[in-house]
């Protein structure tokens, strides 16, 4: 009986050994695989930041190349002389064409010598295509600088051809400006024309010339030149070159000018000397942000290349120098009508004066008394490079024996600048 009781007991020792041991067995399993899916969750968690990190910066490089995109590359970019020097490199191809109703037998407006040569014609020409460069560098202190401007609107032996013409060839040294640009006198007021002539009342001379200026203060500049005269005078000659003075006050949203020159010459026909002169001014400034108005007023003296349209500086009447006489005027507003689209109406006039002894001369009678022009066009601009025009011209011409002619056109133009 007793060795009954001691295999019961036994067997049971046994069944409950095993039982503690399966327990401990399935609780060592349940913590091991715990401890893997903790495992897991941290390399997930890991993982998923991991993807975060890369997905920021491949954001942060896609706006640096976006970045880098838009912003406006500096022409001076790269860009060294041999003397090191920086040089920006600018211009623009430009293609016009002009539909002529009636007037002179050009690529552009001829109101100053028009006698109704033609109608009903076009005409178009890419000569206006301009390339410059700039230069620019400090050197010992001193600011040296210079520009190369050309385009290919020169004279050549084939009235319909092309040349290339020297526009600005110049060097600066600190205030010092020494070489061909555009006149002193010059640089008032103009309102913005797509005729590549140039409206009458207002002047584009380019001169070899030496230039000084200074700034009298912050917004007030003056500056003096002395320019090579270049009247036409048929039988004269310069005895000095033409001396300029201009001086420029800006304010808010605009700037004031008012310009001078007197030039001296001798004829060998009359065998006398005189002197031309003259005086103007002009204003630009906003009225309101999109609105840009500008006038600019001028007289002039026995001078002829200064101002479009002008007649001979002067006649040789009765063994005397006979000086013509001018006053020039234009005014003109332009409308941004929104940042692509802008558009301009104004006009321009010459009117030489009826009254003197070269306006009487008989040599003269064909010379103009007035010449006037109004235009209005529109500039679309698409993006920043491109620039498309169309424009409506409308000029008169008065000769002092009471003719009159006229030059009415269309205009259209495409430009890509760079």
């Amino acid at each position: 009986m007793s060795q009954l009781l001691t295999t019961k007991f036994v067997a049971k020792s046994l069944a409950a050994t095993v039982s503690v041991l399966m327990l401990s067995t399935v609780a060592n399993a349940a913590t091991a695989d715990q401890k893997q899916i903790q495992q897991l969750r941290q390399e997930v968690e890991t993982l998923k930041t991991l993807i975060q990190q890369q997905q920021q910066v491949q954001l942060q490089q896609a706006s640096q190349i976006a970045q880098v995109k838009a912003a406006p590359q500096s022409g001076l970019a790269g860009l060294k002389s041999k003397a090191g020097a920086d040089v920006n490199l600018y211009g623009f191809v430009r293609a016009d064409a002009n539909y002529i109703i009636n007037g002179a037998d050009g690529d552009f407006s001829g109101v100053a010598s028009t006698e109704n040569q033609v109608n009903d014609k076009l005409r178009s020409t890419v000569k206006t295509t301009r390339l410059g460069l700039d230069f620019k560098s400090t050197v010992e202190g001193a600011d040296v600088g210079g520009k190369i401007e050309v385009d290919f609107a020169g004279k050549t032996e084939d009235p319909t051809g092309t040349g290339i013409r020297v526009r600005h060839a110049y060097l600066t040294y600190n205030n010092w400006l020494v070489g061909q640009t555009t006149s002193n006198f010059l640089g008032g007021a103009s309102p913005e024309m797509i005729d590549f002539s140039t409206n009458v009342g207002t002047g584009t001379a380019r001169l070899p010339q030496v230039r000084y200026g200074l700034n009298l203060a912050p917004q007030t500049k003056l500056t003096f030149s002395a320019e090579q005269g270049k009247s036409a005078i048929a039988k004269g000659k310069y005895v000095a070159p033409v001396l300029t003075a201009k001086v420029v006050q800006g304010f808010t949203g605009g700037n004031v000018s008012a310009r001078a020159f007197v030039e001296h010459y001798k004829d060998d026909t009359a065998k006398d000397d005189e002197v031309g002169y003259g005086l103007a001014g002009g204003v630009s400034f906003k009225p309101i942000e999109p609105l840009q108005l500008v006038a600019d007023v001028s007289y002039v003296k026995g001078n002829s290349n200064y101002l479009i349209g002008s007649n001979n500086a002067y006649s040789v009447v009765n063994g005397n120098i006979e000086q013509n006489e001018a006053i020039a005027a234009n005014i003109g507003a332009t409308y941004s009508i929104n940042p692509k689209l802008r558009t301009t109406l104004a006009y321009g006039t010459i009117i030489a004066d009826d009254g003197t002894k070269f306006a009487k001369a008989k040599a003269n009678a064909g010379a103009n008394e007035k010449l006037s022009q109004a235009w209005v066009n529109f500039i679309y601009s698409p993006v920043k490079p491109i620039d498309f025009g169309i424009e409506y011209v409308n000029g008169d011409r008065k000769t002092f024996d009471g003719k009159k002619f006229n030059d009415d056109r269309f205009g259209v133009m495409a430009k890509y600048n760079f």
